[in-house]
């Protein structure tokens, strides 16, 4: 009888645990973006929640994300040489108009360098069993960075740099649906990227994109869904090499784990930027794994910390991101 009476309570004790846990808001997705050099020539896709911040109110985000990467190869057809750290740091922007509608902005500014994780990246993959990729065949914390064509000409090759601007972003966000206790959401966004780097190929050019954001509250989880298209202009004498348009797609999912903190897990794919190489670490699709935390303090303050890998170890997207995002919201 006693037996039968704990392990009723202990059943209640875990519903009423699920529940409660049912009620909590979202704080995904993940900060993600993109950081393989090349394709960063052009729009690069960038998770985000498909919340619209409310009529009257203002929001600021700031995102920071160091980015370690190394390829190299070289064939009849091409010359691929990067190694190097990048340090994102996004500034967003954002203000309700009405009622399920924003407009905002984002400024872009990059570090490169020859950076200090080499050793830590070159140990990692040895611990988990992944591919090094020619990586432990160079000098660790070197800088190169440059793509060019079987004959040795360059398309490509960028120096270090200290917060340079890399682009502008504009962008509108209109909310479609949204479910009756807000669990469940789907956006539209439109974004405007206005470039402002210069390679010794020439001036980038503007692009456009289009995407639907949506989540799907189930209990105590969470489904994240981006899928999108872009332009992909990058600079004119590209043009043999760049497709001129990607499309990509991503999917979370989201555990809560209490009023105020959440774990997320997420995987996003892309068509690859450029063309014609016939070779993975060139025109494969990108694809990633993100996995990380995300929470709020107090009414106003929403994070997220994360750790991102390319799978597979050959594709064209970068090794290894860590990344954190902060926000405030002003109403």
């Amino acid at each position: 009888m006693c037996l039968r009476v704990g392990s009723l309570a202990l059943a209640l004790a875990l519903l009423a645990q699920s529940d409660a846990l049912g009620q909590q808001p979202s704080f995904g997705p993940l900060t993600f973006e993109e950081g393989a050099p090349v394709n960063r020539l052009s729009y690069t896709p960038a998770t985000e929640s498909p919340d619209v911040v409310p009529a009257g109110s203002f929001q600021a985000d700031l995102y920071l994300g160091l980015s370690n990467m190394f390829e190299q190869d070289s064939s009849e057809t091409h010359l691929i040489f990067v190694d190097m750290e990048r340090l994102t740091t996004a500034a967003t922007v954002r203000w309700g108009v009405g009622s399920g509608f924003e407009v905002g902005g984002r400024m872009t500014l990059e570090t490169r360098s020859g950076g200090f994780l080499d050793g830590f990246i070159l140990g990692f993959h040895d611990a988990v069993g992944f591919g090094q990729g020619n990586r432990d065949r160079f000098p660790e914390e070197r800088y190169r960075y440059v793509l060019g064509d079987g004959s040795g000409t360059p398309y490509i090759e960028v120096a270090p740099t200290s917060l340079s601007l890399e682009d502008v972003r504009l962008f509108a966000k209109w909310r479609a649906l949204r479910s009756e206790d807000g669990r469940s959401v789907l956006s539209l966004r439109g974004v405007t990227r206005i470039p402002t780097g210069e390679n010794p190929v020439g001036m980038e050019r503007t692009d456009v994109s289009a995407m639907a954001l949506g989540r799907l509250g189930v209990g105590a989880w969470y489904l994240h869904g981006m899928l999108g298209a872009s332009t992909s202009r990058a600079v004119p004498r590209l043009g043999e090499v760049v497709r001129p348009a990607s499309t990509f797609l991503s999917v979370g999912v989201e555990r809560s784990l209490g009023s105020s903190v959440a774990a997320l897990f997420q995987y996003q794919i892309s068509t690859p930027s450029l063309r014609g190489f016939d070779h993975r670490e060139l025109d494969w699709p990108l694809s990633n794994v993100l996995f990380g935390l995300a929470g709020k303090m107090g009414d106003r303050w929403r994070w997220d910390v994360s750790f991102q890998e390319d799978v597979p170890a050959d594709a064209p997207a970068i090794d290894f991101t860590l990344g954190a995002r902060l926000s405030y919201r002003r109403d």
